[in-house]
């Protein structure tokens, strides 16, 4: 398994940033042109495509790598169109840089620096060196046996996320957990126990916050942080395999409620955010990752098998089958 780390670029000296800052704008600028004649005209990794844009001031390596991330990038657009069924538009580059292991290395630091980050400047055997140290959180993964740091990076302004590769060791045995992702709670799993009951005040932090501004992204990672730390907080020591929902348009819709108010009301909800570290954990903690059908999950009775509309009434469940004189007990829905 990857791994992405970022660590801080603060130990370069203005004049490196300044050619990070030129190279940064050299890169995307390639990029972006190289999108656009894929775009019109498809292209492959050759050299009849890599000879569709000038290089300019970047060397060979570097007008590599943006050609390989534009097509990339286009792939990648495309495929989401083709699943969504919506029509897509251009690509369009910024914010941080992709480098491949043609242009950017990793190496072991000297003296009070434990690594060096070197990334093939516009000037010709000139290459931008940068030292940084290395945090807990790297340390974490590099621990790991038969870790390493993989060539490469993700350039930022004053930042870089460097690839860990990790072997993947093999899935442990436990018992089985089921988990309903949900807006009033974030979880609930199969034994009752409920995570995330603050989620729809961080929905409504970003729910208020300016399009844009600053206390938008602000709310997001806030959002991003609180979702990290509850899914975190799922038993991940003891089960063997972790059941999921797989739930598809959950922001639309024609069933009655879901109007305008309702598609407002659960905009800043993140499904898909929970489900990538529900699966990140659980690579993580070697559990299986089993995808359930959500048809019919919350009305079926687990004691007789009844199936009926009539089973739910909110977070309350009474089978209206043979067990109908029971007490209702609740669900392990969080919606």
């Amino acid at each position: 398994m990857i791994r992405a780390v970022k660590v801080s670029l603060a130990l370069a000296t203005q004049a490196k940033l300044g050619r990070i800052h030129a190279l940064r704008r050299e890169v995307q600028s390639c990029t972006q042109a190289y999108i656009d004649t894929i775009w019109a005209d498809d292209g492959k990794l050759d050299a009849a495509t890599l000879n569709r844009v000038p290089g300019g001031s970047l060397s060979y390596r570097h007008r590599s790598n943006c050609l390989k991330v534009a097509l990339e990038t286009v792939s990648t657009t495309r495929k989401a169109s083709r699943a969504t069924g919506k029509r897509a538009s251009k690509p369009q580059v910024h914010g941080a840089l992709r480098l491949s292991s043609l242009v950017a290395k990793i190496e072991k630091g000297k003296g009070s620096f434990d690594w060096v980050l070197k990334i093939s400047g516009l000037s010709k055997g000139n290459p931008i060196v940068i030292p940084f140290k290395g945090h807990a959180h790297l340390n974490h993964w590099l621990a790991k046996p038969g870790a390493k740091i993989l060539q490469g990076c993700t350039l930022g302004d004053c930042w870089a996320a460097l690839w860990i590769d990790i072997p993947v060791a093999p899935l442990k045995s436990g018992p089985a957990l089921g988990v309903d992702i949900g807006i009033n709670k974030l979880i609930v799993d199969s034994d009752g126990t409920k995570y995330g009951t603050n989620i729809k005040g961080f929905m409504a932090r970003v729910r208020r916050a300016k399009l844009g501004s600053k206390g938008k992204r602000r709310a997001r990672r806030a959002r991003q942080d609180y979702i990290n730390h509850e899914v975190k907080l799922l038993p991940w020591d003891r089960i063997g395999t972790i059941g999921v929902e797989n739930l598809t348009n959950l922001k639309t819709g024609k069933r009655p409620g879901r109007g305008k108010k309702f598609r407002k009301a659960v905009a800043p909800w993140t499904y898909r955010q929970v489900v990538e570290r529900i699966e990140m954990l659980a690579e993580e903690n070697r559990v299986r990752l089993v995808s359930v059908d959500p048809r019919n999950t919350s009305r079926i009775c687990p004691s007789c098998g009844t199936c009926a509309i009539e089973n739910r009434r909110g977070e309350s469940f009474r089978c209206a089958g043979l067990n109908a004189t029971t007490a209702p007990t609740q669900t392990s829905s969080a919606r």
